[in-house]
């Protein structure tokens, strides 16, 4: 007997739109927003590669003297290209290679929105990363720090975007930096 009602419950092909609507606009709408949500975290993480990428850039034309608040500056740069509201941090840091002891050293670094810098020892947690370089050389490695916070809670939680990109100085040996930065210049009466 009970087969009798699978079968023709199988069978029938009346529906009640109302009904099936009831059902599906709830998953249609989770699928809405969730692709908006992944499509939002994707776009927020190709731009924060692409602005890492161009702040290394200008970092590494730079052959004046460089300050903490021209990386601050930066900063402010890298923010605005990746409209962030002031949470992102960037780490701007330089690094020599001395072929005798076939090592790397940590020439400068500077941090900002409370990031740490990056010492000599820290560099162990880099030794994969580290390009083949020449005695002497330095390189630039520049690493950006964005939080992203999903617009609607759909299961994503806080993630902190991170990239880091290697890049050599283009106009000079290095890019000579001091952790001191100079009095303003006070406009003449």
């Amino acid at each position: 007997m009970p087969i009798r009602y699978l079968r023709r419950f199988r069978q029938d092909e009346t529906a009640a739109v109302a009904l099936e609507a009831v059902i599906i606009t709830p998953v249609l709408a989770w699928a809405f927003i969730g692709s908006f949500v992944v499509f939002d975290a994707f776009r927020t993480y190709n731009t924060s590669i692409k602005a890492t990428y161009a702040i290394a850039d200008i970092l590494s034309r730079q052959s004046a003297t460089i300050y903490p608040r021209d990386i601050e500056g930066y900063t402010d740069i890298f923010e605005h290209m990746v409209r962030n509201d002031g949470n992102a941090r960037l780490r701007a840091t330089q690094i020599s290679y001395d072929a005798d002891s076939d090592t790397f050293r940590v020439d400068w670094s500077h941090a900002t929105n409370g990031e740490a810098r990056l010492f000599t020892a820290n560099l162990i947690d880099y030794e994969g990363l580290l390009p083949t370089m020449a005695d002497a050389e330095t390189i630039l490695l520049v690493e950006t720090f964005i939080p992203y916070t999903p617009a609607f809670e759909i299961g994503m939680t806080l993630t902190t975007f991170e990239n880091a990109t290697f890049t050599r100085p283009r106009f000079a040996g290095q890019v000579p930096f001091d952790p001191v930065d100079p009095e303003p210049v006070s406009p003449s009466s």
